[in-house]
């Protein structure tokens, strides 16, 4: 469509009894924006709902560490919980509480265990009676950590004074010395950066044979999570699609309470008003109707009346209705604004301008095949990272397609010139009568006349791209009633008019020559509309019969005047001739494909050079799909925003987003 979608206010007064049935249908249907908001305080059904989706995700989550657990994938559209579900609810959360605690007990129990094993093993190798340590009145002892490099040098620096053990390779040690001799012993430890620490207490008490003693508390506590994970496995085999299924219904009913407290209300009914579709606003009204038994009043406001909008407090919010190949276009759009609502959408010459750009910039015929080819291997999602790069399929199999076209005109397969040859002569024998190489050239060697005619056409795309940008300005600025900038702004009419008579007189000056082109008829059509453009704003207050004419006074009308008309010719200037870049990079492609062939050409005849060949081939041609694919996109989008783009999108609107059910993700 070249315009958003109509759309139409509805205000609701829905009795209480109804409001969760009514929320429930529009949240599945995603067709109704909630707008006029206030804020409100929780329910104590939301704190329920909250509480119980929060165990649920903790089961799940919990279940779903099990090996060989089917969790199940929860509801499509999900509705809001019912008493019999909160019921269910609770009594799974309570049955898996047990296992929950026990699991938890267990993993602690085996890690203390190991924990204190590991500083057994440690602390085995002194074989020393660690209970009477402290006891013992003629020695010193040290226990802490120093940096694991540092063991040897501190061993040798007290060697024949004291003792020093390696406990473990993170840097533990155990010292001891004479009392007299922990002096020079503390002196070198502290040159170590020796960090000191206490011998833990249940090591000291720990009976000979405490290690086997560990290693069995270990092995059953595994054991026991062995037996844990079984049982875990049949609960969540039993639960598992249930659970998913209320957890969706909890994160429904949490959906549902919270809207409820942003609606204004009374304590028999709530007001619901929100923006919808006008091809769904009839449909809607009668489901509503019938699923409160006619207990709903409704008023309907075109998008144009409503309140709201005719006191400036709300923009009607724009929906853009597109298919599957537009679809992957309109990010590009919107990155950049969404468009005000009544006005065009550019989304389908976005696709049209994208297209054909990177087309002229990028064509081969087996490099486009190779981006057919992964648009549909996107298109089928596998494998599975590529899922969530699905949406932008059409883009890659479309410009795919038009790159295999131009790469045929080009005459140019994976980078080599050679290959279409045959084809193309025949084709051109037919056609006009004498054989060509290929229909379009891009290499100076073949004719540097061609080479002028193809950045021409070029700068012709650029000319037909930016007066569609400023026909779309024109018609946007009527339809928004913004006469002043319909007409006298350089993206109006009168731009408009200065820049195509621009064109024209440049094409008559090419065929006829400068001096013979110019002359006063000339001079007098392209200053009129500059002339327009500097009186614009007090010739639009004289027309609207308002006063003062200069309301920031003459000496500032003269200066913005002149800034304007300056800005307009650079404006218009700088817009045509960005597009020889597309000339400059198609012809950049085609020498980057040349200097592919010379290199492996010239590597083909050492030893092994067949096989060096076709890997240069190969190599290059990557290379090529990759970094100049990457940068041709980014000068692709670049034109868009500064040539196209700018020319309309002076104000953004507001996207359509429609109340919608978490399962569904936004709806329509």
């Amino acid at each position: 469509m070249i315009f958003p979608q109509k759309m139409k206010k509805l205000e609701l007064l829905i009795f209480k009894t109804d409001i969760d049935a009514v929320l429930e249908y529009l949240g599945k249907e995603g067709c109704f924006q909630v707008s006029d908001q206030v804020e409100g305080k929780p329910s104590e059904r939301y704190a329920k709902f909250e509480e119980l989706s929060r165990k649920l995700q903790g089961t799940i989550a919990f279940l779903g560490s099990a090996e060989g657990a089917e969790s199940g994938s929860g509801e499509k559209t999900p509705s809001m919980p019912h008493e019999e579900d909160i019921a269910a609810a609770e009594e799974i959360c309570l049955q898996t509480a047990p296992l929950v605690e026990r699991e938890k007990s267990l993993l602690e129990r085996r890690q203390k265990a190991r924990n204190t094993l590991e500083e057994v093993e440690s602390f085995r190798r002194l074989d020393l009676p660690l209970r009477d340590i402290e006891s013992v009145t003629f020695l010193a002892f040290r226990f802490g950590s120093i940096d694991p490099s540092g063991f040897e040098g501190l061993r040798a620096a007290v060697e024949g004074r004291a003792f020093v053990a390696r406990l473990d390779d993170s840097g533990r040690i155990f010292a001891v010395s004479s009392k007299k001799g922990r002096f020079a012993l503390d002196a070198q430890l502290k040159k170590a950066n020796f960090r000191e620490a206490a011998i833990p207490e249940e090591i000291k008490n720990l009976p000979p044979d405490a290690a086997a003693a560990l290693e069995k508390e270990c092995a059953d506590a595994g054991e026991a999570l062995a037996n844990q994970k079984e049982e875990k496995r049949r609960f969540a085999a039993r639960w598992g699609k249930t659970l998913a299924g209320l957890a969706d219904r909890m994160a429904t009913g949490l959906l549902v309470e919270d809207l409820k407290t942003h609606l204004v209300s009374t304590e028999t009914a709530f007001r619901l008003s929100g923006w919808i579709p006008a091809e769904y606003a009839k449909k809607t009204q009668a489901r509503l109707t019938e699923l409160t038994r006619g207990r709903i009043a409704i008023r309907t406001y075109a998008a144009e009346e409503a309140p709201s909008v005719r006191e400036g407090k709300e923009k009607i919010p724009v929906r853009l209705a597109h298919g599957k190949l537009l679809q992957s276009f309109s990010g590009l759009v919107v990155s950049y604004g969404t468009p005000l609502y009544g006005t065009i959408d550019p989304t389908a010459l976005v696709c049209v301008f994208f297209v054909l750009l990177f087309a002229i910039m990028f064509g081969d015929v087996g490099q486009g095949f190779v981006g057919l080819a992964a648009g549909f291997a996107l298109a089928s999602g596998r494998p599975a990272f590529l899922r969530p790069w699905k949406k932008f399929a059409p883009i890659f199999k479309t410009v795919g397609c038009a790159c295999m076209v131009t790469g045929f005109l080009y005459g140019s397969v994976f980078c080599s010139e050679e290959l279409l040859v045959g084809p193309t002569r025949f084709i051109t024998g037919r056609l006009f009568g004498h054989e060509m190489d290929r229909f379009i050239t891009l290499l100076p060697n073949h004719g540097i006349d061609r080479i002028f005619v193809f950045f021409a056409f070029t700068l012709g795309v650029g000319v037909i791209i930016n007066s569609i940008g400023l026909l779309i300005n024109i018609y946007n600025r009527f339809r928004l009633r913004d006469f002043r900038h319909a007409v006298f702004a350089k993206t109006g009419i009168v731009g408009a008019l200065f820049f195509w008579y621009a064109v024209v007189f440049a094409l008559r000056a090419l065929s006829l020559g400068l001096g013979e082109a110019f002359g006063l008829r000339d001079i007098l059509c392209m200053a009129f509309p500059l002339f327009l453009l500097f009186w614009g704003g007090p010739l639009c207050r004289l027309l609207a019969r308002k006063r003062p004419l200069f309301t920031e006074g003459v000496f500032t009308f003269v200066m913005e005047g002149f800034v304007e008309v300056m800005e307009t010719l650079s404006y218009f200037f700088s817009n045509t001739l960005s597009f020889l870049r597309v000339g400059a990079f198609a012809m950049s492609h085609a020498i980057l494909s040349l200097i592919i062939f010379i290199l492996a050409d010239l590597i083909a005849g050492v030893p092994g050079g067949s096989v060096l060949r076709v890997l240069v081939v190969a190599g290059g041609n990557i290379l090529i799909i990759v970094l100049e694919g990457l940068i041709v996109s980014i000068q692709v989008i670049r034109l868009h925003y500064y040539e196209f783009f700018s020319k309309f999108f002076a104000e953004t609107g507001t996207a359509f987003k429609p109340f919608g059910l978490r399962a569904q993700k936004g709806g329509l």
